[in-house]
């Protein structure tokens, strides 16, 4: 029985629940989980789903030998992790690169040849998203069988328990690459899932249930094959998607943002000069610095330290974020983002 078909749409849906917990609003509008990470980011093609889930030796042929198939193939997973990032806005701006957009080679692997497209696009970072491991097992009955096997002789078919275990293991690990250092990862993530458990009918009402308790059977293989797939997925992504929300990425220069009396008091710290400087309320630009104007907001330079201060009065009617985007005379790239509410506009009323 081939089991590795397409997972229902249901699946994906999973993933963009994972995007309305990243934005989910208050009554003010307000987001109540600002971005993370609000950086451009090229997301290179998810890689190595082909090798995790093609059979090893000694797999079993069988549930009965303990192995479990995992009911994707490898561009359905591709695909659902992609929609899985796509979809959670951990970062302001996504930019796919298709596989036919790199030139690989035996001396430029995928990240560096991405590394010139980063820069074109004035991206701030690389995402680059292995997979390592798609693998599943049926560990047998576990402790609830034994409540199972009782119940099913004693009250009669109670089949709801948890009574069979499965070791799942989807492993996944993401890098973020400075597109000015495409060998070093600024940051990595590593995502997996898990064991689960099952009761009956998760895996699947065979006709065995006459004369067999519910822990002691296997159910049907696609049945538990799609239902431990979803789950495994389902896990890894949600860990995916807040590691990447909330891992830390290092500055390459310091940017500091405060709502002070209606207005926005910005602070920049940099051992380069500030090339650009913009405050923006969604799409509006409140006010910009272009590179001739940015002396005048320049102190002075401490131990190499340059420090930028500017003040930016905040319309009355601005709610949501404030974005302040600031780029150095390399092409190095800081966003900060702070929320607006009434009370913040209140001393410009």
């Amino acid at each position: 029985m081939d089991v590795r078909r397409r997972i229902p749409a249901a699946l994906l849906l999973g993933a963009a629940a994972l995007a309305a917990a990243g934005c989910a609003s208050t009554d003010d509008g307000l987001l109540a989980q600002p971005l993370a990470h609000p950086y451009k980011v090229v997301l290179l093609p998810v890689e190595g789903a082909e090798a995790a889930l093609a059979p090893r030796a000694g797999d079993a042929a069988d549930a009965e030998e303990g192995e479990v198939p995992f009911a994707m193939t490898a561009d359905d997973l591709r695909q659902t992790i992609r929609d899985g990032i796509v979809g959670a806005n951990v970062f302001s701006r996504i930019v796919e690169v298709g596989a036919a957009d790199l030139v690989v080679d035996e001396f430029t692997d995928t990240v560096a040849a991405a590394a010139p497209i980063a820069r074109r696009e004035r991206a701030d970072l690389i995402l680059r998203v292995r997979v390592s491991s798609a693998r599943m097992q049926d560990l047998g009955p576990n402790d609830a069988k034994t409540w199972s096997t009782i119940s099913w002789f004693m009250i009669g078919p109670i089949l709801a328990p948890d009574d069979r275990t499965y070791a799942t293991s989807l492993v996944v690990n993401a890098e973020l690459f400075d597109p000015s250092d495409p060998v070093k990862p600024t940051a990595s993530v590593i995502a997996s899932s898990s064991e689960e458990t099952l009761d009956i009918w998760d895996r699947g009402i065979t006709y065995e249930l006459i004369y067999t308790p519910p822990a002691w059977l296997d159910g049907d293989l696609e049945d538990v094959s799609e239902e431990l797939t979803q789950r495994a997925v389902q896990q890894m992504m949600a860990q995916l998607v807040e590691e990447l929300r909330t891992r830390d990425i290092p500055s390459r220069f310091t940017v500091n943002v405060a709502i002070e009396y209606g207005e926005l008091l910005v602070r920049v710290e940099s051992r380069r000069r500030l090339r650009s400087l913009d405050v923006r309320a969604g799409g509006t630009l409140l006010r910009g610095w272009a590179e001739r104007e940015i002396a005048a907001l320049a102190g002075e330079a401490r131990d190499g330290v340059r420090v930028y201060t500017a003040r930016v009065a905040i319309p009355p009617a601005t709610r949501g974020l404030i974005r302040v985007v600031a780029e150095d005379e390399a092409g190095g790239r800081e966003v900060r983002s702070i929320p607006v509410t009434a009370a913040s506009t209140e001393a410009v009323r």
